[in-house]
């Protein structure tokens, strides 16, 4: 098993998934986290800097039509 990276800003995070990673959001022990999958956790003011970028777009609705807790960066395939 690999060993998580520690992210540590908003610019890292974006390196990842401009890599192929992905921005998910999951239920951890306390409650709702964001990951970068490959990656690791991020704090939710990391994942809120993401999800306001013009780039990153949703990959696929959640659970419920129109509630997605996937997104990608755009223009990576």
């Amino acid at each position: 098993m690999r060993a998580s990276l520690k992210i540590e800003n908003v610019l890292q995070a974006a390196n990842l998934m401009r890599a192929g990673s992905i921005l998910t959001q999951m239920h951890g022990k306390n409650g709702l986290c964001w990951y970068i999958v490959p990656g690791g956790e991020i704090t939710e003011r990391t994942a809120n800097q993401l999800l306001a970028r013009p780039d990153v777009q949703p990959a696929n609705d959640g659970l419920f039509p129109g509630i997605s807790q996937t997104f990608r960066l755009r223009g990576v395939s």
